[in-house]
């Protein structure tokens, strides 16, 4: 199917890439992915590499003007999207002079759905279904083109948390570097005669899963395509059962939004088993806790206890990966006691290719992002005008971080050949944040430990200024809070604001809506909802107290305590822009859009 596929893309008028500056490169020699993870997303996508073809990738949440934009900037002849794609995307055709083809896919479509051929207005475009381009390659045959080191593989656009999303050129030696590290990395856990299964869900368009699947089927494991709705089973003896369930895989990768949700699921089925049960279950966790930092097995409680999450996962889950963001160490360690695998932590960007670090699969530390990839090299860089919750300058001739011993900090810089090359037609922002000597400027405030492993403190980018010179880390806060229990992160979670108007931070909190009645009703608080229970004074004084606790069990320096915080129940989402494709937060949208809130909120912050 991949070589007939990238045989009737040939067929329908594409060449293979020219060499040169790709940034001036003319021709027709790409393509662009606008759909959800699936089998036939990576059949196209290998059928047209398998022609020295270019794939762009669009996320399939950005909607349709996202595509507009690719594809006028990149000039690409042919997009491949889903059914229910087709007629908003072909409304759209005379401001894309140089789309010729579109390929639709059937995914997550009924085969009543399917019956017939669209009727769409496409004007001169050809529309054409996967099964008819792979049946013009069968008839047109064309052996494959090795396309060379240095060729563009994919352009990846970036889901864009601020401004225009950046095309980032991603080269085939640049992807396979990246492969060959990972593979360096944790490859003797994993079984290379093809016996591993991997559980694909996440967005194709984002460099961790493309990664990932990369480096797994060059292993010759299977991958088996979910949806991340469907990963975990709904109630006892309730069918159809979760995709992990079924299929039982042993790879997966995740964000730490995905993790998060599997221990708040799991957490919710234990609640069903009575007091008794819980305090079984916190005993065992306890224990299996200590056990692990000692890297000490504990049969009795796993047999006993945690046989049952094991199996919510598939019962034979050997390795898994959280990227994409910071995890919790609290969520990380809870997932290794309960699921019975190694939950390690990986860090990179998509301009890094996805994993410049990845911790060690037998290594029990919490918190940090690993050491580093042998396909790329490190370096912090001093930043004397950012300083820490001491007012002590970030410098990389530090020696102590808050109190313990570390090997300099600064703001993470990376090079080498996983780094690549650069965004596409913006040389400008290119040689802003790929400096000289070929680093690469990550905006990620780090240390490195004295056992040599990376361990992001602060984001250069996210640290704002309070009243009283003092900085804070949002995205820290935010990440700390999402653990409350009243926290609906599936909707977005928490968003921390702050500036050098206020002493304190605010916060709105995304709540679960059961929860936040419930809590309403303990306030004593009755007959309200939505807005005007939000608005609560004595409901929001109980989210906030939730947050507390949270706080002091991580020990927030103080200054990250939020002095006042806007209960929320309306989701932010990709389609009203609060969140990225990738379900990252967009600060500056969520402000903006409680923007009236927002100012009721700094008026206790500035007292």
């Amino acid at each position: 199917m991949v070589k007939a596929f990238g045989a009737g893309l040939r067929a329908l008028g594409l060449e293979p890439q020219p060499d040169g500056d790709f940034d001036t490169l003319e021709g027709k020699f790409k393509i662009l992915m606008y759909e959800d993870t699936c089998a036939d997303w990576i059949v196209c996508a290998h059928g047209a590499l398998s022609q020295a073809l270019v794939v762009a990738t669009c996320y399939a949440t950005l909607g349709i003007d996202s595509v507009v934009n690719a594809v006028q900037e990149g000039s690409i002849p042919v997009v491949v999207c889903n059914r229910n794609s087709l007629k908003a995307l072909l409304e759209l055709k005379d401001q894309m002079p140089t789309l010729e083809a579109v390929v639709y896919l059937d995914f997550n479509l009924t085969p009543e759905e399917c019956k017939e051929k669209p009727q769409v207005d496409a004007g001169d475009i050809k529309v054409l279904s996967l099964d008819e381009v792979i049946e013009l390659g069968k008839s047109k045959p064309m052996p494959p083109t090795q396309p060379k080191p240095e060729h563009v593989a994919v352009l990846m656009y970036t889901s864009g948390s601020t401004g225009k999303p950046k095309g980032v050129m991603v080269r085939h030696s640049q992807l396979l570097a990246t492969v060959a590290a990972c593979n360096d990395q944790f490859g003797s856990l994993l079984d290379f005669s093809g016996g591993e299964t991997f559980l694909g869900y996440l967005p194709l368009a984002h460099i961790l899963e493309l990664t990932a699947e990369t480096l797994f089927y060059g292993m010759g494991s299977r991958i088996g395509y979910a949806d991340p709705k469907t990963l975990m089973s709904g109630p006892e003896k309730c069918y159809p059962v979760g995709a992990l369930e079924e299929f039982k895989p042993t790879l997966m990768a995740g964000v730490p939004k995905v993790w998060e949700t599997f221990k708040k699921g799991a957490e919710a089925k234990l609640a069903k088993g009575g007091d008794a049960m819980g305090f079984i279950f916190k005993v065992a966790l306890r224990m299996k806790k200590a056990a692990m930092r000692s890297q000490r097995e504990t049969p009795l409680f796993d047999k006993l206890v945690f046989k049952k999450f094991k199996k919510m996962i598939g019962g034979k889950m050997k390795f898994t990966l959280s990227g994409g963001g910071a995890i919790s160490g609290e969520v990380q360690e809870w997932v290794r006691a309960c699921f019975g695998c190694p939950l390690v932590q990986g860090y990179g960007l998509t301009e890094t290719c996805g994993a410049s670090c990845v911790q060690h699969p037998f290594d029990p530390s919490v918190g940090i992002a690993g050491s580093v990839l042998s396909s790329v090299e490190f370096t912090l860089h001093s930043e004397s005008e950012i300083t820490d919750n001491f007012k002590k300058p970030y410098l990389a001739t530090d020696t102590e971080h808050n109190g313990q011993p570390c090997s300099g900090r600064g703001e993470v810089w990376i090079r080498g050949p996983s780094v690549t090359s650069g965004y596409y037609k913006m040389k400008d922002k290119t040689a802003e944040e790929f400096g000289e000597d070929g680093w690469f400027h990550t905006g990620d405030i780090g240390i490195f430990t004295p056992q040599g492993q990376l361990k992001i403190v602060d984001r250069k980018k996210n640290l704002v200024k309070l009243k009283g010179g003092e900085y804070v880390a949002l995205e820290l806060m935010n990440t700390t809070y999402s653990n409350a229990d009243i926290v609906n992160t599936d909707a977005g979670g928490v968003c921390s604001y702050g500036d050098h108007s206020i002493d304190r931070p605010v916060a709105f909190v995304q709540c679960k809506e059961k929860e936040l009645k419930a809590l309403a009703e303990e306030a004593g608080v009755t007959g309200k909802e939505g807005e005007e229970l939000c608005h609560d004074t004595k409901v929001r004084a109980a989210v906030k107290a939730q947050l507390d606790k949270v706080a002091k069990a991580a020990k927030l320096p103080a200054l990250m305590n939020v002095i006042a915080v806007m209960p929320v129940v309306e989701p932010w989402t990709s389609q009203n822009g609060c969140l990225t494709a990738t379900s990252k937060l967009v600060p500056k949208e969520v402000w903006a859009k409680h923007a009236e809130d927002l100012e009721f909120l700094k008026t206790f912050a500035a007292k």
